[in-house]
């Protein structure tokens, strides 16, 4: 009976580590949860700190990438150039990255000198991010693409940057879908 027990519980812990990036659940699915803060280290609006969300609102963007990242690195880069292909096509897209969990200013400020990215890196004025957009501390990235108004395409999650560039260039197909 012990042994069917140990290996019940083996079995379960192998099922949980075998979990895809597709498995995590992070931020909303059907609505952007509101306005928050956060402070520009690059972009038009280095050194201010604004509300990016009310930002696009208002100059009527007809659809937004939002990227909540745990980590600055050259996988973040790659699905950020992604977007930014995007964007360059369609100034009219609305782009931001918002570091969170640890994210420093500085380490956007060292990925911009190195790589020249189009899209605003910023850091939410919350460290865990905004908590009405309940991003999951698992998911390193989330990001959600968006139409006016606010309505949601497309929601991605996942547990590693390297993850997130696997699939930049389906996220980079959902935010030209959300702009037509």
């Amino acid at each position: 009976m012990r042994s069917i027990c140990v290996m019940a519980l083996s079995l379960a812990i192998g099922f949980s580590f075998m979990a895809k990036a597709e498995d995590i659940k992070s931020g909303p699915t059907e609505k952007i949860a509101g306005a928050f803060n956060v402070k520009a280290f690059t972009g038009e609006k280095k050194g201010d700190e604004l509300c990016y969300v009310c930002k696009f609102g208002g100059e009527a963007r007809p659809a937004v990438v939002l990227i909540f990242t745990q980590k600055a690195d050259d996988n973040l880069v790659k699905l950020v150039k992604s977007v930014d292909e995007v964007q360059k096509s369609n100034s009219k897209l609305g782009t931001v990255v918002v570091g969170v969990g640890g994210v420093e200013g500085a380490d956007l400020e060292k990925l911009q000198s190195e790589h020249k990215l189009t899209t605003a890196l910023t850091v939410a004025s919350d460290k865990d991010g905004p908590k009405a957009y309940k991003l999951n501390k698992d998911a390193v990235v989330t990001v959600l693409v968006y139409k006016k108004g606010g309505t949601i395409t497309k929601n991605f999650a996942f547990a590693s940057t390297k993850d997130a560039a696997a699939m930049s260039k389906e996220i980079a197909e959902a935010a030209k879908s959300a702009l037509e």
